[in-house]
């Protein structure tokens, strides 16, 4: 089980990878690790989609082809580099987030059917947008197309890396992925804090993530309230500066991607009223972190977690 540690305030993208990288969950990454002991076979739950059957599950793919930015991340977790045909033009800055380096050598493809025609792949991990065209190919370059979706829970999770693991003929590794994700939520549930806080994650927009998303999950398992999860809209609501300066949080969270310049969003991030009454109480967070399901979404709880301890004492105070 992950201990949690120190973190400053100010988190930034580099930062957090840096912290992740320390975790035991890190070597699991390395190509050169293996599945631990007696974890070989993974227990089925029933509810994977895409699950291979034994006598195919036992030949494992040598030529990956991952056609979705969250598939690029899990896929480089689970196998060698010399069975990965491609990842998509757009992991590189969710990996240096996550895993540092896991991508180097690896090519890279932009989703095209001239891309499936030349690099000739033996699987295929495409997404729902990805998946019609992926399949109308597949047959000519005799590949296996299996279809993930996005994750919005940790059971999702769960769900996906099963599958994955499944797909790529690494079942054990899933297994192991998982065990070290579930021990890091059970640290969280064992070692509630006693006033939860009351967070919103807000970078401007007037969208913020509310129930049935994984910035909730990820929130909630940190021990902290999102109060964007009481709002009637599923899942992204509308919340502006009034309603952010109405709820008035105990702590802001706001997202920062690599791969986006400034923006007016941004700016309205920055307003002085944010400046004014939370300063030193906003929590900057990696958004390649919370956008995919990965086995690292506990460990970004864990991050928030020791964040908290670092917010100044008391409520807020107009």
């Amino acid at each position: 089980m992950t201990t949690p540690r120190k973190n400053e305030l100010s988190l930034k993208a580099a930062s957090v990878c840096r912290r992740l990288a320390c975790l035991p969950l890190a070597c699991l990454l390395l190509p050169a690790c293996g599945p631990a002991a007696g974890t070989e076979d993974l227990p089925s739950d029933g509810a994977s989609s895409g699950a291979l059957p034994a006598s195919v599950a036992t030949r494992k793919p040598a030529r990956i082809m991952s056609m979705m930015l969250c598939n690029d991340v899990l896929l480089l977790m689970m196998v060698p580099k010399d069975r990965i045909a491609s990842i998509t033009y757009l992991a590189h800055d969710a990996v240096e987030a996550l895993l540092p380096g896991a991508d180097t050598g690896v090519a890279v493809n932009h989703g095209t059917a001239e891309e499936i025609l030349l690099q000739k792949p033996d699987l295929i991990l495409a997404g729902t947008d990805s998946a019609p065209m992926a399949r109308k190919l597949a047959k000519a370059v005799g590949a296996r197309v299996v279809e993930v979706e996005a994750a919005h829970s940790f059971a999702d999770i769960r769900r996906i890396v099963r599958q994955v693991g499944e797909a790529v003929g690494e079942p054990g590794r899933a297994h192991v992925l998982l065990a070290e994700m579930d021990g890091n939520l059970a640290w969280l549930a064992s070692h509630q804090p006693a006033r939860p806080l009351r967070v919103v994650a807000w970078s401007g927009s007037q969208a913020v993530p509310g129930r049935g998303t994984l910035t909730n999950e990820i929130i909630a398992a940190s021990g902290a309230d999102n109060i964007a999860a009481r709002l009637l809209d599923n899942r992204y609501g509308s919340f502006g500066l009034e309603a952010l300066l109405a709820a008035w949080p105990d702590a802001i969270l706001q997202g920062e991607t690599r791969w986006s310049g400034p923006s007016l969003q941004d700016a309205q991030s920055m307003h002085p009223l944010i400046e004014r009454y939370w300063h030193g109480r906003r929590i900057a967070y990696p958004d390649a972190a919370y956008a995919c399901g990965l086995p690292q979404s506990a460990d970004a709880a864990i991050a928030l977690r020791n964040l908290y301890r670092e917010l100044p004492a008391g409520r807020l105070r107009w």
